[in-house]
């Protein structure tokens, strides 16, 4: 699991820096949602570059092991169901990351 945790404080440290370079290149309006098929479907704001590194941080700290085990004792069900869960959902926000800033570096040619 401590791979895993630091692979998502890269990714999100990541995210944030990437968040942080395009800013200021980026059009008035850019992608905050991607479909299934990896098409914007909905606009806003530039500043919401910095949505899914915010989310990234702050599942970063829900799906912390010490978070979790303080809540359920370590090897329970609860325990095992609540870490699988938050990883799933680590996993789809690592990808729909990635399609964002794939899209807003689209937006810069």
């Amino acid at each position: 699991m401590n791979k895993l945790v630091t692979f998502n404080w890269g990714i999100t440290l990541l995210s944030f820096i990437t968040a942080i370079i395009l800013y200021p290149q980026l059009p008035g309006q850019v992608p905050d949602h991607i479909n299934v098929v990896g098409a914007a479907d909905s606009y806003g704001n530039k500043l919401t570059v910095f949505i899914m590194p915010i989310v990234l941080l702050v599942i970063g700290f829900l799906s912390s092991s010490k978070l979790i085990d303080s809540r359920y004792a370590d090897l329970t069900i609860q325990n095992t169901f609540l870490k699988t869960f938050m990883l799933a959902i680590l996993i789809l926000l690592w990808y729909g990351t990635g399609l964002l800033f794939f899209d807003y570096s689209r937006l810069l040619n």
